[in-house]
């Protein structure tokens, strides 16, 4: 059994051959909205957030991101929390052919959250702190600057799970 899983990861080895012959490194920037959720002991909410990103690919398979993440107002009745931050991550980059890629990373979340209880005395907080972040996605290059970009990221906001799914742009220099 080992041999035909020895033989069917060099054939994808040589498969992916042509995506190995150039540097693809280079400075990028982009955006992209998406679903940013909390979800911690039976509070699970979303909200409709953005984030905008760039960072530099030191060659085709590494890379490093900066983003700032805007994740809504996730509420429930008389709560509710706005969250912002800042995402560093390292990019591991497969690039599958010319046009499609995929990746994951990981780093550290640095947010900021604006907690609201207005349901008992009316208490307003916040809190901030960092995180380990992770994330996983796919691209699609429609010409050697521009394409399409799609994400799920999880992080930790003040204790909760937090995940946040995202599509968008981004433009490569």
């Amino acid at each position: 059994m080992s041999k035909v899983l020895l033989t069917a990861m060099a054939g994808a080895l040589f498969a992916a051959t042509p995506a190995f012959a150039t540097d693809d490194g280079g400075f990028y920037v982009g955006a992209s909205i998406g679903q940013f959720s909390v979800d911690e002991s039976g509070f699970s909410e979303s909200d409709t957030s953005f984030k905008l990103f760039g960072g530099w690919m030191f060659n085709q398979f590494i890379g490093g991101d900066l983003e700032y993440i805007d994740g809504g107002t996730v509420g429930e009745g008389d709560f509710g929390i706005d969250s912002t931050g800042f995402n560093v991550s390292i990019k591991g980059n497969w690039p599958v052919t010319e046009q499609f890629d995929v990746f994951g990373k990981v780093g550290y979340y640095f947010w900021d959250a604006d907690i609201d209880v207005t349901g008992n005395s009316g208490q307003e907080f916040n809190e901030s702190g960092s995180d380990v972040s992770w994330g996983i996605g796919a691209g699609w290059n429609f010409t050697e600057n521009l394409g399409l970009i799609a994400e799920y990221q999880w992080f930790t906001v003040e204790g909760a799970d937090s995940t946040l799914w995202s599509g968008g742009i981004v433009w490569k220099f």
